[in-house]
């Protein structure tokens, strides 16, 4: 137990619970004393702050205070603190005390008002108003203090250390579900004693009242009184609704990865309108059915409790070979949903049932009406709006939930807020605006629908039990596993080495690849350990990165010594360790001035032992350094889009004739740069089909001169000829061998055989080449290769294709030399090449 986190959590909890109270009590006071229609107004805007996303709202604040802010320079606010994290929970969670604080508000009658003309301002607020509020705002204090401190999403991506982090940490990194389970008693018992005490002193909340009189109410208010309130109301409303609002809109970058964005992430807002709206109906209808079951009222702790927990919980149950259909398919998300947002529906209806006129239902029962006679013909006529308003909030909630999804996503499942989520914490700042705004379009979609079909009540009955199965069966077109032999020209099978978990020879997100000159697999998950392996994928031996509090290692590469270089982006610093493990040198300053480094994400070596190292973040560039990092050499880059500028650059690649190549992930492209950092052309365009890509995080070109991309977001391996032109794909969002989940990293060894870290599915994926290549040897001598024994070894490379042999001799680069042949050779070659 760190007791300092936890003295964190609660600090940050007390502290955004009174802020966000104070401010939801100032924003009632004010808003009760306006005209009705001005009441429903503000009170829409508070609705609308509510349900604003997290990672929206603090994706402003970090574009305005963050490293690089651009008020930081006039407002020294650091948001990546604990004060940050408290003023951005509190913008969050204000509007629920506005809300109850405004609904118990009414209850104060006119004959109330009337009786004593003396009563006003001080004595007003001290005798009439506070016995008529305080139970609504010791709830809202209450709710908003077990929010806060079981929120995951503001103080992951501030990165603040509080205690929720902390046990998404420590399972995250090390599996251990009952070391999580016992290490989250705290944000359990919040929740529980909260439900425990609400359900013994409920508050009855009144919305609708004929006799508030609120040009009285505003009276005896004071104007005083009400002036404060109304400069803090105006003040809540622009920081947290128009702030956001402002930025998103005004961003040019907003705009200029609008359509980009969108065409990267196509099946993302699919799984998003799937997930979202077939969730929603699902619980729409249970919460129907079981409106009548007050011992319901427990299922609150699903909604209170921290989402990660409730992820950990299923993979606990689910992940075990009788249950795999429901953990590896789109059930899981189903599941997850219904427990985490069942209790909103379920308090809707019962809301909803208690505006229902009894006396209908008492002639139907005198008429011998049936249950469900009652249901169609009394009370659905009176719940519907209600009903339909609260399937709308459901939507919207699971629309943007991430803290549930994250840990049991299906490959292939990413939705758009989960996309969002891994953009911000990994960086990729200029995607997310374009992102949000396609987010919030898909949000008001439902409103423009009911809008443009008339009034939401006029859908038929028979709908709303039709659309959660067509949700389903949409859902059910998932991809299917393709076995060990896989369907490629260039690989005929696959081996997967590692599964998930923290022992020997398992992994946690591999992200980072490396085989040295014995073609032995070092691997860098996150888990801070290097884990190595033979060429048989036996494993071998282990060492645990040292520091890993700021962050986890990210790139890993071979370097002219033959030793294995892991870098550390969060400590700007590059290690180069032998076979064994041992650490031989270790450079880096952290900066962003020349020669320093900023978030360094991926190293390439080339001929010379030059290394090359792909920096994001304040510094989007390229920085070349001799061997070990003793003398920096140049550099090349900038943040933009057009050719040459870089948008997180990820994995690079050299060539044989040394030429860089760079997977410009949030650009959607891979850039080619002459050896002294040249822009020499580029290749690829966000989407989905042959030639486009999403999310590029690494690239290697092959003796051959055949470029393979790995693609993240699109969960595959593209394949590019020497032409740069799309030739195969392989892979596909799944759990099979050959099929991927947000692969991060690939590598080749000596023999061509194409390793891939398929991060998602927790392992790595070694492609085996149908004709191995040979590995050069050091006394072999360089000389060019004659047109016949290219076009000789291109047709014996490649069995059974002699129709694409005249293509693919086309498409060799005219600087090939013997010795990139030899390194390809096959046995059966040698003697037709002599």
């Amino acid at each position: 137990m760190n007791w300092v986190l936890l003295q964190n959590s609660l600090l940050v909890a007390l502290s955004s619970a009174a802020a966000a109270t104070l401010l939801g009590i100032a924003a009632a006071l004010f808003t009760a004393g306006l005209h009705p229609i001005l009441r429903k107004g503000l009170s829409a805007c508070g609705i609308l702050a509510l349900a604003l996303p997290p990672f929206l709202v603090t994706n402003t604040w970090m574009n305005y205070f963050g490293l690089a802010g651009t008020w930081r320079p006039w407002i020294n606010f650091d948001v990546y603190t604990l004060k940050g994290t408290v003023l951005l929970i509190s913008l969050l969670y204000w509007p629920l005390a506005f809300l109850l604080i405004l609904s118990r508000i009414p209850g104060l009658e006119k004959i109330y008002l009337e009786q004593e003309p003396a009563l006003q301002k001080f004595f007003f607020v001290r005798y009439l108003l506070w016995p008529t509020t305080r139970p609504a705002i010791i709830q809202s204090f209450c709710l908003i203090f077990v929010l806060a401190l079981n929120n995951f999403a503001v103080p992951t991506l501030l990165q603040t250390k509080v205690f929720s982090e902390e046990v998404w940490l420590s399972f995250n990194t090390k599996f251990d579900y009952l070391a999580a389970l016992k290490l989250s008693w705290p944000l359990i018992l919040a929740p529980l004693s909260f439900l425990g005490w609400i359900h013994f002193k409920p508050v009855a909340f009144q919305f609708r009242t004929k006799d508030f009189s609120h040009s009285l109410y505003a009276e005896r208010l004071g104007f005083p009184l009400r002036s404060i309130a109304a400069l803090l109301t105006i003040l809540v409303l622009a920081i947290s609704l128009g702030l956001p609002a402002y930025q998103l809109l005004s961003s040019p970058r907003t705009w200029r990865e609008f359509w980009p964005a969108i065409a990267a992430g196509k099946f993302a807002t699919w799984n998003s309108i799937l997930f979202a709206g077939g969730s929603a109906c699902i619980i729409f209808l249970l919460a129907v059915l079981a409106r009548n079951r007050r011992s319901l009222f427990a299922s609150w702790l699903f909604y209170l409790s921290p989402g990660v927990l409730l992820g950990i919980a299923l993979i606990w149950i689910l992940n075990r070979p009788g249950l795999a259909g429901i953990y590896q398919s789109i059930a899981v998300v189903f599941l997850a949903f219904g427990f985490r947002y069942f209790a909103i529906g379920w308090s809707t209806a019962r809301v909803a049932r208690s505006f229902c006129d009894p006396r209908l239902s008492d002639v139907l029962d005198v008429f011998g009406g049936s249950p469900r006679q009652k249901f169609l013909l009394a009370e659905w006529p009176q719940m519907r709006a209600t009903l339909f308003a609260g399937l709308y909030i459901i939507f919207l909630f699971c629309l943007w939930e991430v803290e549930t999804l994250i840990l049991i996503v299906p490959p292939g499942r990413e939705t758009l807020s989960l996309r969002i989520f891994n953009m911000l914490h990994y960086g990729h700042a200029g995607q997310v605006d374009g992102l949000c705004v396609w987010l919030l379009l898909l949000a008001l979609a439902p409103l423009l629908i009911f809008t443009a079909a008339g009034k939401v009540w006029q859908l038929s009955r028979a709908s709303i039990f039709i659309l959660p199965v067509c949700f389903l069966f949409v859902g059910c077109s998932g991809s299917k596993g393709t076995g060990k032999e896989i369907r490629s020209a260039i690989f005929s099978s696959v081996q997967i080495i590692g599964s998930r978990g923290t022992g020997v020879g398992q992994f946690n997100k591999p992200r980072s690849l490396a085989l040295d000159r014995d073609d032995n697999l070092y691997v860098v998950d996150m888990t801070g350990r290097v884990q190595k392996f033979s060429s048989d994928g036996k494993f071998l031996l282990l060492w645990q990165m040292p520091e890993t509090d700021k962050g986890k290692p990210k790139g890993m590469v071979r370097d002219g010594d033959g030793n294995i270089i892991v870098i550390e982006p969060h400590y700007s610093r590059v290690n180069h360790f032998d076979p064994t493990g041992h650490l031989l040198a270790q450079w880096g300053d952290h900066g962003t001035n020349v020669g320093q480094l900023m978030f360094p994400r991926s190293a390439a070596v080339n001929a010379k032992g030059d290394i090359f190292l792909s920096e994001y973040g304040l510094t989007e560039r390229i920085q070349c350094f001799s061997h070990k990092g003793t003398k920096f050499l140049f550099g090349f880059g900038e943040q933009g889009s057009d050719p040459g500028q870089l948008n997180r650059a990820e994995g690079m690649g050299i060539a044989s004739d040394d030429s860089l190549f760079v997977a410009d992930s949030c650009n959607h492209r891979i850039q080619v740069f002459s050896a002294e950092g040249k822009y020499l052309t580029s290749f690829g365009k966000a989407g989905t089909g042959a030639g486009e890509l999403s999310y590029p995080y690494d690239v290697r070109v092959d003796p051959l001169g055949n470029r393979f991309v790995c693609e993240f977001g699109n969960n595959r391996i593209q394949v590019f000829d020497s032409s740069n032109q799309p030739k195969e794909i392989i892979g596909g969002a799944g759990f099979e061998p050959g099929e991927m989940s947000n692969p991060w990293s690939i590598a080749f060894d000596s023999h061509g055989n194409l390793y891939v870290a398929d991060s998602g599915n927790h392992r790595v994926q070694k492609f085996i080449r149908r004709v191995p290549l040979e590995p050069v040897s050091s006394k072999s001598t360089s000389r060019p290769l004659e047109p016949k024994k290219l076009a000789l070894y291109r047709s014996a490379a490649v069995p059974g294709r002699s129709n694409a042999v005249s293509e693919e001799v086309r498409d060799i680069p005219k600087s090939l030399d013997f010795s990139e042949l030899l390194r390809a050779r096959t046995p059966a070659l040698r003697t037709g090449l002599k």
